[in-house]
C-alpha cells in the first residue's frame, strides 16, 4: 500500500543533525566525541530535518529531508553520499530537498 502523504510540509524551520553510516543511526551533538561518533569513532555525515514546533506539544515534530535529482529520480538521505544513475544527463544540477513526511519541499507553508 502506498504511503499516504498528509499535504504540504508544515515545517517552520530547518535543523541540521548528524548521521553515522557505520552505526546506521542519527546522532545528537552529545553523541559526538572530537567530531566523530562516540561508539565507532567514524566521522558522521550532516543531515537536515524539517521541524514544526507546536506550543501545545512537549517536543517538536521533525522529519528527515532527502535529496532528489529531478532528472534521474535517484534519492538519498545524505547529500554527500548521493549518487546519480549512470545515464543521468544533469549530474551537476542542484538537488531538490524533499520532506520525507509530506513529500514536498520544506517550508511549503509559511510559519505562523
Amino acid at each position: 500500500m502506498p504511503e499516504k502523504k498528509p499535504g504540504p510540509c508544515p515545517a517552520t524551520k530547518l535543523e541540521k543533525g548528524w548521521w553515522c553510516a557505520k552505526c546506521e543511526q542519527e546522532l545528537a551533538d552529545k553523541d559526538l566525541k572530537a567530531g566523530a561518533c562516540a561508539k565507532c569513532e567514524t566521522k558522521p555525515a550532516r543531515i537536515e530535518y524539517c521541524v514544526r514546533t507546536d506550543p501545545a506539544a512537549k517536543t517538536a515534530d521533525r522529519c528527515r529531508i532527502k535529496y532528489v535529482c529531478a532528472t534521474c529520480g535517484e534519492a538519498s538521505d545524505v547529500e554527500s553520499a548521493f549518487k546519480h544513475e549512470d545515464d543521468c544527463k544533469k549530474k551537476t544540477a542542484a538537488l531538490k530537498k524533499v520532506c520525507t513526511k509530506s513529500g514536498t519541499a520544506p517550508h511549503a507553508t509559511p510559519p505562523k
